[in-house]
């Protein structure tokens, strides 16, 4: 029977905690410095897939070697403390409340003092790389994708924490969410830092391309519709064979909207329909998620803003005779 991996750990056994980290991130060795007498150190596994986070506090001075980071793109958010970070010739001090790219196949070497804390995602490097080559149009990246080491700017850094202030919050509800809602998710999680942090494909992306044919404008559109709710703009510019940029050019000059504001619309109209025939089960927070909404204070905005009143009161209006109707055919 396959081992489950270790979800939640508090141990003043430094090599515990240290095979643990290894199940989730890389092989790794780990030696404690100063004199400072040790607390426990604290490891959560806040959720496994597609792409883990994990919460990790050493409880003392530490070191650590990790190699050449093999196959490990990490989103290291110092939450307390500081330390240091090396990665090739490279190195960056950690500083609460910011967040460092720590990209793959360079020699990596960290510092943390006795109070550092983290938050850490593990993202899906094939995700990352596939996205980058579907927005530049190409099969595959001629090499490997890199970020800047440095700390995310204020926007970006605002954005990404609260993203992921929202997965966190869903794994530790234990509310079961839709795989199209996780797919949009995780997916969105990965294109706000491809496009906001700098990396060595940023040019690439910023070089001027033509945009998307009226015919394949139309073409986009009807995928979007006959998707489902774990369609993507990225899904649909590879489906056309065309980059992110072009089909997001397309759209401007057709309907001065993003392809992703568009796709929202129609999934918006969607919502409207679940709501405009509920039955007595049928709530705005299910509609949401089965929609591909995971943020539902976003989600009645956007309603609100399309259709001048919020999903509930859609909901409340027209729940009354579904609910008639229900029990009238169970008389």
């Amino acid at each position: 029977m396959e081992k489950l991996p270790v979800t939640h750990l508090q141990t003043s056994d430094l090599e515990e905690v240290s095979s643990v980290v290894a199940g989730i991130y890389c092989a790794h060795s780990v030696r404690a410095s100063g004199g400072a007498r040790a607390e426990a150190a604290g490891f959560d596994l806040i959720r496994r897939e597609p792409q883990p986070i994990v919460r990790l506090h050493y409880g003392r001075t530490v070191r650590i070697d990790a190699g050449s980071f093999p196959r490990l793109m990490l989103m290291q958010t110092c939450l307390d403390g500081s330390g240091t970070v090396e990665q090739g010739s490279l190195d960056i001090a950690l500083r609460r409340g910011q967040t460092i790219p720590l990209s793959p196949g360079l020699a990596t070497r960290l510092a943390f003092d006795s109070r550092f804390a983290q938050q850490s995602v593990r993202l899906d490097i094939a995700r990352v790389e596939t996205l980058c080559s579907t927005w530049l149009n190409v099969p595959a990246l001629d090499r490997p994708l890199r970020f800047a080491l440095s700390p995310f700017s204020a926007a970006l850094e605002q954005a990404w924490g609260q993203a992921v202030d929202l997965i966190v919050n869903y794994a530790r509800s234990g509310i079961l969410l839709p795989p199209s809602a996780i797919a949009n998710l995780d997916e969105f999680l990965v294109s706000l830092v491809l496009s906001q942090h700098p990396h060595n494909y940023s040019d690439d992306l910023r070089r001027p391309q033509r945009g998307l044919p009226p015919r394949l404008v139309r073409e986009a559109e009807r995928l979007m519709r006959a998707g489902g709710s774990d369609q993507t703009p990225s899904r649909i510019a590879a489906e056309l064979g065309v980059s992110l940029r072009t089909l997001e050019l397309g759209f401007r000059a057709a309907h001065d909207c993003t392809p992703g504001e568009f796709l929202r619309k129609i999934r918006i109209g969607r919502a409207r329909e679940s709501l405009l025939a509920p039955d007595a089960a049928t709530s705005v927070t299910e509609v949401a998620l089965a929609n591909g909404f995971l943020h539902l204070a976003r989600f009645s905005a956007y309603y609100r803003q399309m259709f001048g009143e919020l999903p509930i009161h859609t909901l409340r209006r027209n729940r009354p005779r579904a609910v008639h109707e229900a029990v009238r055919e169970q008389a």
